[in-house]
């Protein structure tokens, strides 16, 4: 009878540590996917950013040319 005792407190221990490893693990998959979430708006900050820079280039490179057709004619 003690060994049956035995095995269901063994088993109680191993569940519960199996319980505590998945909570832990899902914790940490949970942070990574706030991280992944914040790498994607870093991302998508610099790509608005390279497109303003490229519209002020077009911009001045449009307006240079323009001034110098005008003093050309």
């Amino acid at each position: 009878m003690s060994t049956l005792i035995a095995v269901q407190l063994l088993l109680m221990s191993l569940t519960d540590q199996a319980r505590l490893t998945a909570r832990s693990r899902l914790a940490r998959m949970r942070e990574q996917d706030r991280q992944a979430g914040l790498s994607t708006l870093e991302i998508a900050i610099i790509a608005l950013g390279l497109f303003l820079l490229a519209g002020v280039a077009v911009l001045a490179m449009t307006t240079a040319t323009n001034n110098r057709l005008n003093q050309i004619q």
